[in-house]
């Protein structure tokens, strides 16, 4: 079962690293106000110190390069994913591990929608994990 879950848990990790790169697309994207273009096309800088400010906008766009990269690899391994658990026997469980690892349902939630007890969930989860752990295997 460890396989299948590391292999859901992949487009969470990816999640992560999306977050902190925009994170450094907004320090380096306040770095850069200080710098305005004019018509000309030349920065006009409102510090004294333009390497800092030249180097802030190469991070700048580093990140936001950085960004696009991690966003259409978190798009080919949802799709990935969503491939795998559609070849799950049934429908519920494709829906029951998708909510939890690619939408984040709490499982209390899942558990209230479908009048069952979190219990049940779980057991549920770990039986569908075990067939899309045969389904990796093979």
């Amino acid at each position: 079962m460890r396989r299948g879950k590391e292999f859901l848990l992949r487009a969470a990790a990816l999640e992560r690293s999306i977050d902190a790169a925009l994170r450094r697309v907004e320090l380096y994207r306040s770095m850069t106000e200080r710098v305005t273009v004019t018509v000309g096309g030349e920065y006009v800088v409102h510090s004294p110190n333009h390497t800092a400010n030249e180097d802030a906008i190469i991070r700048h766009m580093e990140a936001e390069e950085q960004v696009k990269h991690l966003q259409d690899e978190y798009d080919a391994t949802v799709r990935e994913i969503s491939a795998v658990l559609e070849a799950l026997e049934n429908p519920r469980d494709e829906q029951l591990l998708a909510d939890i690892y690619l939408k984040h349902v709490p499982v209390g939630e899942i558990a209230q929608r479908e009048h069952v007890t979190r219990s049940c969930v779980y057991k549920r989860c770990n039986r569908a994990l075990a067939e899309l752990e045969m389904l990796l295997g093979s």
